[in-house]
């Protein structure tokens, strides 16, 4: 889980944000997960692969249109190849009163040994009012499918 906040500055000693792609659309409910790692099954301690840096936004575009975007880098550098396919990673947008809108993010395939951007823009459907009350965003365990490379 991590809290809405502002769009963090640019600063020397972090990425850039990568969400939203157009700040100056609209007002924005900004949040960075660090990291996703996926575990191969009953390996606890065997990363298969993970999503890094995981960036949340959710802008107003106008009265009562709002996109979801996201941003990760998928980490490959594991013992696996990793997929969406069958079960796509849950984005739940929370207010204090509890989650006010679930968005599934079938993230494209991160490749055994590679470090890629991934990408997701699609708009949700919210009222301001909604909006207004965002608080949270959480990502619920899910699995995924993993092909183990050796």
């Amino acid at each position: 889980m991590a809290l809405f906040g502002p769009i963090p500055p640019r600063t020397p000693g972090r990425s850039d944000a990568q969400v939203p792609i157009d700040a100056s659309l609209g007002d924005c409910r900004y949040a960075r997960v660090p990291y996703v790692y996926f575990y191969c099954e009953g390996a606890a301690d065997d990363v298969a692969f993970g999503l890094l840096d995981v960036e949340i936004c959710v802008q107003r575009r106008a009265s009562n249109h709002y996109v979801l975007e996201a941003y990760a880098i998928g980490d490959g550098y594991h013992s696996g190849r990793g997929s969406s396919a069958g079960s796509a990673l849950q984005i739940e947008l929370l207010s204090q009163a509890g989650v006010v809108t679930t968005s599934a993010w079938s993230y494209p395939d991160v490749l055994s040994g590679h470090m890629d951007p991934l990408t997701l823009a699609h708009p949700i459907e919210l009222s301001d009012d909604q909006f207004k009350s965002l608080h949270a965003v959480r990502l619920p365990s899910v699995t995924a499918e993993v092909t183990i490379c050796l």
